[in-house]
């Protein structure tokens, strides 16, 4: 563990030395750009390290994350969208995740195959399944919401379609400002469309280039951040539950309360599935507040002056143009006990 696991003899979260931090050592500024890199390789950051799998538990935030999930998909089924023709893929989905799993954790975790026949076992939450692949009626859910039971990444699955490729199926709980009953059946491009210069300056066909490219037997990821729509350490602030978390950010500005903020911090995985071709874009969301960066200095200071050299157009579409200023002045102040 780094040294700045401890600041001023106060150790820090366990989530903090676990933080896949956005930004690189040398980073100053920032642009969206095709930052993907190959995934399964853990990165040391200024507190600890990150990385190492694909699906990244948590440790013990694990439960209570996958206890949130399930309670969402309980209550809104619309969580989960899966267009005609995509079931397939789900099952794919499903069994290269399952093997990743239970290769990546087998204290917890464990999957036995015979034939179409598997048995799975995740001792960390209490599951215990068997069930023929391909067979919808020997799982209590579809492929992909078992999976997504199982795990605390939001789903998605790209397949090309007419020439485009488009978001036909996902599962996703923890959306930051979107929806994915509108986003389903979109192709990248009506995505991505919002985001400032992404069209303009070519990355989105750069980034459907990469995808088209993407080998089955390589694994790649990508480091995506905001300030967060919510005041509190809350994955779920979609569309849906705006007016939960709509209220949030008006009241910490009011309040000056700048160390509630959070960093929210999106890992993106890219997966060609090896059975049918299709294309899994999956989203694991990390948060840390103001107050837990600020005991980190290496962060403290980068974070202060990437969001501040912002341009205005990406700080007004990330949400923060209007506050970024004391937000960051508060961050760099004398750090208090």
């Amino acid at each position: 563990m780094s040294s700045a696991a401890a600041v001023e003899g106060r150790p820090l979260a366990g989530h903090t030395t676990r933080l896949p931090w956005p930004f690189p050592d040398d980073l100053d500024s920032f642009r969206y750009s095709v930052n993907v890199e190959p995934a399964r390789v853990p990165r040391p950051t200024a507190a600890g390290e990150w990385g190492a799998h694909i699906v990244d538990l948590g440790g013990e935030e694990y439960g209570a994350m996958m206890a949130e999930r399930r309670r969402i998909l309980d209550a809104d089924p619309h969580r989960v969208r899966i267009l005609p023709g995509m079931l397939p893929a789900c099952w794919d989905l499903l069994l290269y995740y399952l093997r990743d799993l239970a290769i990546s954790f087998p204290h917890i975790m464990e999957l036995s195959e015979d034939g179409d026949h598997l048995h799975w076992r995740n001792h960390a939450l209490g599951t215990d399944q068997s069930f023929v692949l391909g067979d919808a009626a020997s799982l209590p859910y579809d492929p992909m919401t078992f999976l997504g039971r199982e795990i605390p990444d939001d789903l998605l699955l790209v397949k090309e379609r007419d020439g485009r490729l488009c978001f036909d199926a996902g599962l996703v709980t923890f959306a930051a400002a979107w929806s994915v009953s509108f986003d389903v059946g979109m192709t990248m491009d009506e995505i991505h469309n919002p985001v400032p210069r992404l069209t303009k300056e070519g990355i989105t066909s750069r980034a459907e280039q990469f995808l088209r490219r993407l080998p089955a037997d390589q694994v790649y990821r990508r480091v995506n951040w905001t300030l967060s729509a919510s005041g509190s350490r809350k994955l779920d602030v979609s569309l849906e539950e705006l007016p939960a978390w709509g209220t949030d950010i008006p009241a910490l500005v009011r309040d000056e309360e700048w160390g509630r903020l959070q960093l929210r911090i999106e890992v993106e995985h890219f997966v060609r599935l090896p059975m049918t071709g299709a294309v899994t874009f999956n989203i694991r969301t990390h948060m840390t507040s103001l107050d837990e960066i600020r005991r980190v200095p290496p962060w403290r200071d980068q974070l202060a002056r990437v969001v501040l050299e912002l341009p205005e157009d990406l700080a007004t579409y990330k949400g923060f143009a209007d506050y970024r200023e004391p937000a960051m002045a508060w961050l760099t102040g004398e750090v208090t006990a």
